[in-house]
């Protein structure tokens, strides 16, 4: 439990040392390259388009999944082509 306390309070002083040094917010890094747009999915085969308009497909039976269950599969971000 004393490490649980501590670990909190660590990440607090890290916030208030970042605000004492001229942080106004904390946000996420925007415009990060090929956002999705769309995701399309029929049979076997999975369509992503990006903000660019770039086109991804995959094909579940030739991608090797990392994780997969009922009705849901996780793949490598290079299984896109």
């Amino acid at each position: 439990m004393a490490k649980r306390f501590f670990y909190v309070c660590a990440g607090f002083l890290c916030l208030a040392l970042a605000y004492h040094l001229g942080a106004t917010s904390a946000t996420a890094q925007a415009g990060a390259k090929g956002q999705i747009r769309h995701v399309q999915a029929a049979g076997d085969y999975l369509w992503v388009v990006t903000d660019n308009d770039e086109i991804y497909s995959l094909n579940r039976d030739q991608a090797a999944s990392v994780a997969h269950g009922e009705g849901w599969a996780k793949f490598k971000l290079g299984a896109f082509h």
